[in-house]
């Protein structure tokens, strides 16, 4: 589900990505791990009240890969077993940018694009009100930060920064 949020663009994207880098510690070129990532994320500032758990597939529904929902004492980010191995052990790149897209859900929030509850979207809500587009376009922008990554091919980017073939042509077009 997704829901109406403040309008942002892709320039102020770029700008959250380059501060979650350095506030994680990454240079803006390097790649992140997101599963090294997801277990330090505890110890990061802003971070401290991010859980996360591998759960069964059949717990999440079928076209549901990961989730990060709101609780009591922070944020907890559920992931299917398949997609935390494939990320892990085979270095799967679309479920790499699904695990960091979860982490970029709290990151969103702490910049203030939380969700307008009474508002979901519909289909005349502009893209950069939605808040399920602004967490993938930030997650995109982390993985495969833009400055370092425009003059490369898909075939580099996913190479470097070990995301898929439908992350790195989506890269390139934007």
């Amino acid at each position: 589900m997704d829901y109406e949020t403040k309008a942002t663009n892709r320039h102020d994207l770029r700008l959250y990505a380059k501060l979650f880098r350095s506030i994680c510690g990454y240079k803006q070129d390097e790649p992140i791990d997101p599963i090294e990532l997801l277990d330090r994320l505890p110890e990061i500032e802003g971070f401290e009240n991010v859980r996360y758990e591998i759960v069964y597939n059949n717990e999440l529904p079928g076209n549901v890969p990961a989730r990060c929902i709101p609780t009591e004492e922070g944020f907890l980010i559920q992931i299917k077993e398949t997609v935390y191995k494939g990320a892990y052990e085979k270095k799967t790149g679309g479920y790499r940018m699904h695990i960091m897209h979860e982490i970029m859900h709290p990151y969103a929030d702490t910049l203030g694009f939380k969700p307008v509850f009474s508002r979901q979207v519909t289909d005349d809500t502009p893209i950069y009100c939605r808040l399920e587009w602004i967490v993938k376009a930030l997650a995109g922008e982390v993985m495969m930060p833009y400055k370092a990554t425009k003059d490369m091919s898909a075939k580099e980017i996913i190479e470097k920064y070990g995301v898929s073939k439908t992350a790195a042509n989506k890269r390139l077009k934007y």
